[in-house]
């Protein structure tokens, strides 16, 4: 499926290092057209001219939606009018207590998520429910393990926020799709189907799930995490069967706001790859 070049740019703009606060977001879309579209500088200013209230159209999406969902916004809005933005949009995001510096990855980040393979992209999986606080995780072996890729039971603490109001510990059931356009109700309803098996421990499951799954009294959860987000159809077919969504975009924001060991050296990236190889290395 082509991408549209709305899209193509806004992905240049997450992915675009940023060393000042206050840019210009005509200046920026123009920067993009030149680089990721490679029209020259002359064909980029026509271009720009015609793309620019579609791109700032589906930037404010994603602003409008994030704000919403209490992730970190690209940029927040200096003036609507003329289009100045500030490089990440912390003061109307409703969250105080995070810091710019959290964020400085945040660009690299969606570098390497973009550059992962669909195993990797599991494994990020377990390595995002050991940062908050697994007890226990498991990387399936690769391949069609029941429709599950990974298995986790984590107790219920600050850093799990987003799974607030539940009693812990709980055992997550998960399935990763490193697709490049969003995913479908059709692998949504295949998924229910995957909860379905675990919850009566048919075959499948029941060779797959370890024993600390299985001994484990907690409430069962369904996480789904799709690269490129889901269809709506997807989200509104997960909300009725109980089923936890993502994507990376909301990965990505979750790993700048948690903690890493200070043990491994480096960028947060570096510390990221470390511990999904780590987690490969296990299955070897």
């Amino acid at each position: 499926m082509l991408i549209s070049e709305e899209k193509q740019i806004m992905a240049y703009l997450y992915r675009r290092t940023y060393t000042s606060e206050i840019y210009s977001f005509q200046d920026l879309v123009k920067e993009a057209i030149m680089l990721v579209l490679e029209y020259d500088k002359i064909n980029a200013e026509a271009l720009t001219d015609k793309k620019i209230r579609k791109v700032w159209a589906c930037f404010l999406k994603d602003y409008e939606y994030d704000l919403k969902n209490n992730i970190v916004p690209l940029f927040d809005i200096v003036d609507e009018k003329s289009k100045l933005v500030k490089w990440i949009g912390i003061s109307k995001s409703e969250l105080g207590k995070c810091k710019r510096y959290l964020f400085m990855d945040r660009p690299e980040l969606y570098k390497y998520f973009d550059k992962m393979t669909n195993r990797e992209y599991e494994a990020l999986a377990c390595v995002v429910c050991g940062l908050m606080g697994a007890e226990n995780k498991l990387l399936t072996d690769a391949g069609n393990e029941g429709g599950i890729d990974f298995v986790a039971s984590i107790k219920f603490s600050t850093n799990a926020h987003f799974l607030f109001g539940v009693k812990g510990p709980i055992r997550i059931i998960g399935q990763c799709k490193k697709y490049n356009t969003k995913d479908n109700i059709g692998h949504m309803k295949e998924f229910t189907q995957t909860l379905n098996n675990v919850f009566n421990l048919s075959f499948r499951p029941g060779e797959i799930l370890p024993l600390w799954f299985k001994q484990d009294k907690g409430p069962i959860l369904g996480w789904h995490i799709a690269h490129e987000g889901h269809q709506s159809g997807a989200l509104g077919y997960a909300k009725n069967f109980g089923i936890l969504t993502s994507s990376s975009k909301e990965i990505i924001d979750l790993l700048c706001k948690l903690k890493f060991t200070n043990t491994i050296k480096g960028t947060k990236v570096e510390k990221l790859k470390y511990l999904i190889h780590e987690e490969l290395a296990k299955e070897k």
